[in-house]
């Protein structure tokens, strides 16, 4: 599957993690819940490129297809699938970064508890992609819930900035008009 942020040939596959200028106390830069969630995108999918390029040199070269190499590949197509859903949910849906988690989190929650069983027996091959797919889905679970967990902490140690209030102009929709406008009797 293409995607628009896969490298060009010649290209660095990995990209440096986009800082947001905030710098702690201790010196270490903080990065947002969106960039964080863009750097996961981003590591999921070299991940993805590096396993399948590995399956495919082998196979050009003559060479068996080893289990590692199947599994790795399996495994980082899906993760890979469950990250893209989070890009596509933020970009495409316009929703912001810990909603898109969320959601996508609940889809891979009922992906792992919610499937019915297979009508017929499998063979090892199927079980072992199914597994890779599963245990994807809890990579998944286990990282979002990190990120989030992270993303509610900032927010906790981030105080809310109330809108600063105008003492000198009155509100245009109070309930009363000012005095020089009332008409007298």
């Amino acid at each position: 599957m293409d995607h628009r942020h896969q490298p060009a040939p010649g290209e660095p596959s990995r990209t440096p993690p986009a800082r947001d200028g905030t710098t702690p106390p201790d010196g270490t830069a903080r990065l947002s819940c969106e960039q964080l969630t863009a750097e996961k995108i981003t590591d999921t999918r070299y991940t993805y490129y590096t396993a399948v390029a590995k399956a495919i040199f082998a196979l050009q070269n003559g060479q068996r297809l080893t289990g590692e190499q199947s599994f790795a590949a399996a495994h980082a197509q899906a993760s890979r699938t469950w990250w893209d859903l989070v890009d596509e949910e933020a970009t495409g849906k316009r929703l912001t970064c810990d909603h898109a988690l969320r959601r996508v989190r609940s889809w891979a929650r009922h992906y792992l508890t919610g499937e019915p069983p297979a009508s017929r027996p499998g063979t090892l091959f199927d079980h072992a992609l199914a597994h890779a797919a599963r245990i994807a889905a809890r990579d998944f679970l286990h990282d979002s819930g990190h990120l989030l967990t992270r993303h509610l902490i900032e927010q906790a140690a981030t105080p809310a900035t109330a809108a600063p209030v105008d003492h000198d102009h009155p509100r245009l929709d109070s309930p009363t008009p000012p005095a020089s406008t009332v008409a007298g009797p």
